[in-house]
C-alpha cells in the first residue's frame, strides 16, 4: 500500500522555521519597543540604534540558538532576510 503525503500540511521543519522566524520578529519588536516594525525595511529604517542592533543579535543568538553575528544583521537587506538567515542557522531548525 502506498503512503500518501498531504502536500498541504507543513513539515515539522517548516513549522519550526516559522516559529524561529516569528521569534526573530518578536525580539525586534520587543527591543525596539514597537509593534509597528516593517520586516521589509532594514533595522536602521525601523529605528534601531547600533546598541539596539547588538541587543537584538544577542537575544537572537540566545533565544533562537542561531549562529549569527552583528555583521549578518548589518549586511541584511531587511529584517525579513535577517530572520530567514536566522532560520537557516538556527540549531532548532536543523
Amino acid at each position: 500500500m502506498r503512503k500518501t503525503v498531504d502536500k498541504r500540511s507543513p513539515s515539522a521543519a517548516a513549522i519550526v522555521g516559522d516559529a524561529v522566524y516569528n521569534r526573530v520578529l518578536e525580539i525586534v519588536r520587543r527591543v525596539l519597543r514597537s509593534g509597528d516594525v516593517d520586516p521589509a525595511l532594514d533595522f536602521l529604517d525601523n529605528g534601531a540604534s547600533s546598541l539596539a542592533l547588538v541587543h537584538i543579535v544577542e537575544l537572537v543568538r540566545s533565544e533562537c540558538g542561531a549562529d549569527v553575528w552583528i555583521t549578518d544583521a548589518l549586511d541584511a537587506l531587511d529584517i525579513e532576510s535577517f530572520a530567514r538567515l536566522v532560520v537557516a542557522r538556527s540549531h532548532d531548525s536543523a
